[in-house]
């Protein structure tokens, strides 16, 4: 029997694996518009809409009970299990980033470190060599890294990915610009190979469920929340999903989402979503 229980043991420690998301903050949650003229970059409660519950449900689900779990949704990360660790890298500098840190805490996002960039340090530099510390500093079974098109998290992630070759690493890129159109002065920067792009927080809250890192009914409230706000004719909801700067013709020309069982009522709600972003980008 003790034989056994030591077993039992180890095949549990084994299957918890140890899952480490790196984030970026502009244009990847928060709506800024990096690109732009960073109207967004001075606002505190513009994410968006879905990304804040599909944070904190990551880093909570590993909990053992559903109260634990709760507990650590409700404070935001307070507890959370050491097989989920998340923490935010930003590149913004001076009062942008202080905004930053606090979008974290006004929008509900999971309330872990914030690595911000020093005043006069190179963007890419700054980027490559803090992930690589941060990975190299855990023992992570998975590493997860999500940034945008905007700048630099791709060249940065697809740097730290040759790094570390023998590492599992996902990257997920907020594909919110258009780097193929050459008449736009603010085009982005095109994915390079093996990094997967997301438009939406259903989107992203897919992949997230495929490596089953959520629950089937914890992506099915965020799309119906994505859906809520993508379809009404309110521009205030209308624009947490879509900003009028952002463009999505690029994702949703490529786009395929992942090869999962879902119920017939979140395939359902998904293909709503779907549709919905194929008439509006096209």
């Amino acid at each position: 029997m003790r034989v056994l229980a030591i077993l039992t043991l180890l095949l549990s420690m084994s299957l918890q694996a140890k899952t480490l998301v790196i984030s970026d903050i502009d244009d990847t949650i928060k709506r800024t518009n990096v690109l732009g003229y960073m109207l967004g970059g001075i606002r505190t409660t513009n994410p968006f809409i879905g990304l804040p519950a599909l944070y904190n449900n990551f880093l909570c689900n590993s909990e053992p009970t559903v109260r634990a779990q709760e507990f650590c949704k409700k404070f935001r990360g307070l507890n959370h299990s050491n097989e989920r660790s998340l923490i935010y890298v930003t590149a913004a500098i001076g009062r942008i980033q202080v905004f930053g840190r606090e979008f974290i805490s006004r929008s509900n996002f999971p309330q872990v470190p914030v690595v911000g960039k020093e005043a006069g340090r190179d963007t890419l530099e700054f980027k490559v060599t803090t992930l690589k510390e941060i990975i190299s500093g855990g023992d992570y079974d998975e590493v997860i890294l999500i940034g945008d098109n905007g700048e630099h998290d791709v060249a940065a992630y697809r740097a730290v990915t040759k790094a570390f070759p023998l590492k599992k690493i996902s990257t997920f890129i907020h594909q919110v610009y258009n780097p193929f159109d050459k008449k736009d002065e603010k085009g982005g920067v095109a994915l390079a190979s093996g990094q997967v792009a997301y438009f939406t927080a259903s989107d992203l809250g897919v992949e997230f469920f495929a490596r089953g890192l959520i629950t089937e009914s914890q992506l099915n409230s965020i799309s119906r929340e994505v859906y809520e706000y993508i379809s009404s004719n309110d521009s205030i909801y209308y624009e947490q999903v879509m900003p009028s700067w952002s463009s999505c013709r690029p994702f949703i020309s490529n786009y395929k989402r992942p090869e999962v069982e879902l119920s017939a009522d979140t395939e359902n709600v998904l293909e709503v979503i779907e549709r919905r972003l194929a008439r509006i980008c096209r």
